[in-house]
């Protein structure tokens, strides 16, 4: 195999590129970023990097001169337009490459609502460095801002624009903040995490736009000076459809990312399981499992061992974590941590199936290890939340008995 291209210079792009050199891989590598800038962490885009405490060169995961140093061709600000699966090549503006495997890494685009002249003027998503920039440019003069979707992008900026002294409505159709992805016990957790900073909520409501500018929420009536849309993705396939490949909001992968095509992988944002739930997942932990799982089927190398599914999230002075699956109907068990930390377990019987900490990074990091180690609790011991959850386990002879 002499030349890997990875279209997307996002997180997921450069990991694959990453480990690819990681795993012994001495080929060519190209990677294609439509963005003028190196690869970048996302995440902190709604968060640290908004507020200016965060740095860009902090997110940076592949920088030019880790890129030289490890044989790694970055493209900035080029877009491919064509894939010639016949050729194996990419098409772009200022060329072709040619690939013996290609990975596509496109991420996806902020899904924009139809709104009026008079509020689109003023309204903004964030997906791209770009985006951050230029909202933070208006935050700073802004009175008043809505934010619209109540997932976890939504809340995240609310909380963001609140700290610039904003006065902010939080706009959410579903009945609960965040209820596609956290069970109601978390998304209460969430709604009184954003009235304590003063945010107002308006959770089950649907708004409408008029064309002087309104937003009308019942009998509410907003005419916020910035506009923040947060109501969710869609994959960027366009590339891969238009090359024949099957594609429903996002390229449709088997096991470690494999396309209907032997020589295409889709990691990412931009990749949806074929089979079973057909899920798409955007995470932080899933850019790099992907491109990992990717890489290692690609090189021929054993399969990553699997880990529960964890996803974190920062919500103004409190970090978020989730681990595992947390359903509504499972078992529930509340146990406070130090500092003012608490967290959530969700049991089936003895088994630990998940695990909501706030402020509890200890919680989440024991809960990884009875996860990992699909130890059996005894629930008693659970109750006294001074033993880590390690401590917890049943002896093996009681479990005999």
């Amino acid at each position: 195999m002499k030349n890997v291209v990875i279209v997307g210079g996002g997180q997921a792009g450069a990991a694959a590129a990453l480990k690819l050199r990681e795993l012994g891989y001495d080929g060519g590598i190209d990677l294609i970023g439509a963005e003028s800038s190196p690869p970048y962490e996302r995440p902190e885009l709604s968060k640290g990097y908004l507020t200016g405490s965060t740095a860009f060169n902090g997110l940076v995961l592949l920088p030019p001169d880790k890129a030289a140093e490890a044989g790694i061709v970055f493209h900035p600000g080029v877009t491919a337009t064509g894939i010639d699966r016949a050729a194996r090549q990419v098409i772009t503006a200022r060329g072709t490459l040619p690939y013996d495997a290609l990975i596509l890494a496109t991420g996806g685009e902020p899904l924009r609502l139809p709104l009026p002249p008079a509020l689109a003027g003023r309204s903004f998503a964030i997906r791209s460095r770009a985006d951050a920039d230029a909202l933070r440019a208006r935050l700073d003069s802004a009175r008043s801002v809505a934010v619209i979707g109540g997932g976890w992008l939504g809340t995240e900026v609310a909380l963001t624009a609140r700290s610039f002294g904003a006065e902010v409505a939080l706009i959410e159709v579903a009945p609960r903040l965040c209820a596609r992805v956290a069970p109601a016990w978390l998304s209460e957790r969430l709604a009184r995490i954003q009235q304590e900073a003063g945010v107002r909520l308006h959770i089950g409501a649907r708004p409408e736009f008029s064309p002087d500018g309104t937003i009308r929420i019942g009998a509410a009536a907003l005419v916020p000076d910035l506009v923040i849309e947060a109501i969710g993705m869609r994959a960027n396939d366009a590339l891969a459809e238009q090359a024949g490949l099957a594609c429903a909001d996002g390229v449709l992968v088997g096991p470690q990312g494999r396309t209907e095509d032997p020589a295409i992988f889709a990691i990412g944002d931009c990749a949806r399981e074929a089979g079973g739930a057909r899920l798409r997942r955007e995470s932080w932990q899933n850019a790099n499992h992907s491109a990992e799982d990717a890489v290692r089927l690609l090189l021929g190398h054993p399969l990553r061992r699997p880990e529960p599914d964890w996803f974190w999230s920062v919500q103004g002075k409190s970090r978020v974590q989730m681990l595992g699956t947390c359903p509504d109907q499972a078992e529930q068990l509340d146990r406070t941590g130090p500092r003012g930390g608490y967290s959530r377990l969700f049991l089936r019987g003895a088994q630990l199936i998940g695990c909501i900490a706030i402020d509890n990074p200890r919680e989440i990091a024991e809960a990884r290890r009875v996860l990992s180690g699909a130890m059996a609790l005894d629930i008693a011991r659970l109750s006294d939340p001074s033993l880590p959850l390690s401590r917890c386990q049943i002896d093996a002879r009681e479990a005999i008995r």
